[in-house]
């Protein structure tokens, strides 16, 4: 089985998202969408997220601490966190989030 963590902020924006996979498809595509994300952060924002691979475990952490940037950040994460829950409907992964919801 294949668990997502999405964690959020006291504003609930997206601070890190946690992919713990297996060998199965499902994990492949999960992972995929998290490394999607990190590709746009990296290359179209100029930004460099924490990324830690540990094993099977993918970890994304995206610093907030520039406000100017702030909607940018928040419309790759929520697209990302859409994904994740469109995979999640389809009985693909187990994704929970953690935290309060976005208030845009």
């Amino acid at each position: 089985m294949v668990e997502v963590v999405v964690e959020r902020d006291e504003d609930g924006r997206v601070l890190t998202v946690t992919v713990h996979g297996d060998d199965s498809p499902e994990a492949r595509v999960a992972t995929a969408l998290v490394e999607a994300p990190i590709l746009g952060l990296r290359d179209y924002l100029h930004l460099d997220p924490a990324v830690r691979r540990e094993g099977r475990t993918l970890r994304l952490e995206v610093d907030r601490s520039d406000f100017f940037l702030d909607r940018e950040v928040d419309a790759v994460m929520e697209t990302l966190v859409l994904g994740l829950r469109s995979l999640a409907r389809d009985g693909g992964i187990l994704l929970r989030e953690v935290g309060e919801s976005i208030r845009v």
